[in-house]
């Protein structure tokens, strides 16, 4: 395998950015579920919408409300049918774990997709959808080559 050439700069990244059709409500589920801490909440004129910022550990999270959101149904369709459109499919965490994970996903009420599914390298997930259906995947890892 060869190295593929680098960009002349620099870049890392900044944060992962997801739709929502109630802010507030956002908010709190990922506070409830995942324990971001709100960094800061505004409004982003440039595209008619609000705006906050969560952390987590070693990552940001923003969430936009726009003024005139869309339900698209293909883009939350049940697995494995959400990967037929293309586009952004999942946020994944991994952890070590994954079955007191799981069980506090049980116990927070949240709605699962499946639960400890072995993925066939070892790893094990279990798949969540947030307060609006966004499909977050959860993963203990196993002998993947990725990890």
């Amino acid at each position: 395998m060869t190295t593929p050439p680098q960009p002349p700069f620099t870049y890392s990244l900044h944060n992962v950015t997801i739709s929502v059709s109630d802010l507030d409500a956002s908010i709190e589920w990922w506070n409830r579920v995942f324990g971001l801490t709100l960094l800061a909440k505004s409004r982003f004129d440039a595209i008619g919408a609000d705006v906050a910022f969560l952390e987590g550990p070693g990552f940001r999270l923003e969430l936009l409300q726009p003024a005139n959101g869309v339900r698209i149904p293909e883009l939350t369709a049940e697995p494995p049918a959400h990967i037929r459109p293309i586009g952004n499919k999942a946020l994944v965490f991994r952890v070590e774990d994954l079955d007191s994970v799981t069980r506090t996903f049980r116990d927070l009420g949240v709605t699962t997709v499946w639960e400890q599914m072995d993925l066939g390298d070892g790893s094990i997930s279990t798949a969540i959808r947030d307060n609006d259906g966004n499909l977050i995947n959860v993963f203990q890892q196993g002998a993947s080559p990725v990890g």
